[in-house]
């Protein structure tokens, strides 16, 4: 007897996103079994407003290491509209479930800066929805995957990443404090909300 499984059509998208990254088995040539993989050294976080998340404790770079993705936002004074934009978007469970991605997180300077027309979208589910989608890359980007990049976001749109050094664009967007490490994502925090291709 067969058994359907019904999901959020979110997770569904998100399980489509990961499929071409488990192409790559780890198994050696001629199944001689799996290969081991050191993971990468860990990277500090990078960028101008990174010390205003130093310290101890709930929000600071150190304590989001332990905490998931959501919790860290809601957490972070400065990203409160995009917590709230989660909140709307009813995307709280595509949060919870997701592993080893990254977050272009506008803070709350960015959303403000929006034209009125934009904002009254983003108020509704459909349109907080969409560019929740749109933040969202599943590949867990390291500072040195910035460097005059383009990926796919979850929602199916081309972000594009350019600089080096300490200055970092996303889509237009400056990276005030990049590589953020959260329990299961990479977070980075932006001036403005980034344009897509």
């Amino acid at each position: 007897m067969s058994r359907r499984t019904h999901r959020p059509a979110l997770l569904a998208a998100l399980a489509l996103a990961l499929a071409p990254l488990t192409g790559c088995s780890g198994v050696g040539v001629g199944g001689a079994g799996p290969v081991a993989v050191a993971p990468p050294p860990p990277e500090k976080a990078f960028g101008q407003a990174c010390a205003a998340l130093s310290g101890n404790g709930p929000g600071s770079a150190d304590g989001m290491g332990s905490t998931p993705l959501l919790t860290a936002i809601d957490q972070t004074k400065d990203l409160s509209q995009l917590s709230a934009l989660v909140k709307t978007a009813k995307a709280k469970d595509i949060f919870d479930s997701m592993e080893n991605v990254t977050v272009f997180a506008p803070n709350d300077a960015a959303f403000a800066k929006l034209p009125e027309d934009q904002k009254k979208a983003l108020a509704t589910q459909p349109g907080a929805g969409d560019l929740v989608r749109k933040l969202i890359v599943v590949r867990d980007l390291r500072k040195d995957d910035l460097q005059d990049k383009q990926y796919n976001t979850l929602q199916g749109a081309v972000i594009k990443a350019t600089g080096s050094g300490e200055d970092y664009r996303i889509g237009g967007a400056q990276v005030l404090c990049g590589s953020i490490k959260t329990a299961n994502a990479r977070l980075a925090i932006l001036d403005t909300v980034p344009a897509f291709g």
